[in-house]
């Protein structure tokens, strides 16, 4: 059943979400309609997994019985679909760049199952290492960090995008092993056993 609230949109079925409330009370019967095109019109804007679509449902006012109800149906018929969600949003993410620990946290929290978040972050065609050293030269720039308050901020920030140790452990190398190999000094690349 609808339990109210209002936006003030208007639904596919013409009516404001208020206007659907009050029908919901009247009938309640529609409050399952009303709730179908709510995630519909949802669902148009952008893939969601189906917690996303069932709390919103819900801060809209839905009944978590009518929400988990819709939800159901709608993952039957294929128009939400947490294993398409995950893959859309690790590319999405990823292009942003951030990191396969953050990408799982963030999954883990909208209740994807672990399986369909590792299966798309080992499918996803990312080189999550050259991805972190992509990210530190575009923040920092390509010289090794001056110092060590200087190299533990950029460690925390490739923290924050979530990257995995030795990710991070590379892309900081990485910067160093640049910057002698310009110099010419002929040194081999550093040790990527090496703690930073």
């Amino acid at each position: 059943m609808f339990k109210g609230g209002s936006r003030g949109r208007k639904g596919r079925s013409g009516l404001s979400e208020s206007d659907q409330a009050d029908a919901a009370r009247v009938d309640p019967g529609k409050a399952k309609t009303a709730a179908r095109h709510t995630a519909i019109g949802l669902l148009s804007r952008r893939e969601h997994a189906q917690s996303e679509i069932r709390r919103k449902l819900h801060e809209r006012g839905f009944d978590e019985e009518v929400a988990l109800e819709v939800v159901d149906d709608l993952t039957r018929k294929r128009l939400i679909s947490d294993d398409r969600f995950a893959e859309m949003f690790i590319r999405s993410r990823a292009a942003r760049g951030q990191g396969p620990v953050r990408l799982r946290g963030e999954l883990r929290q909208l209740q994807v199952p672990a399986e369909l978040i590792e299966q798309h972050l080992n499918d996803a065609q990312v080189d999550w290492t050259r991805l972190a050293v992509g990210i530190r030269q575009r923040k920092f720039g390509g010289k090794a960090a001056s110092n060590m308050s200087e190299r533990a901020k950029q460690v925390r920030f490739l923290q924050y995008r979530g990257f995995t140790t030795d990710q991070i452990r590379v892309a900081m190398e990485t910067s160093c092993a640049d910057e002698l190999l310009e110099s010419g000094d002929g040194l081999d690349p550093p040790d990527h056993d090496a703690e930073f």
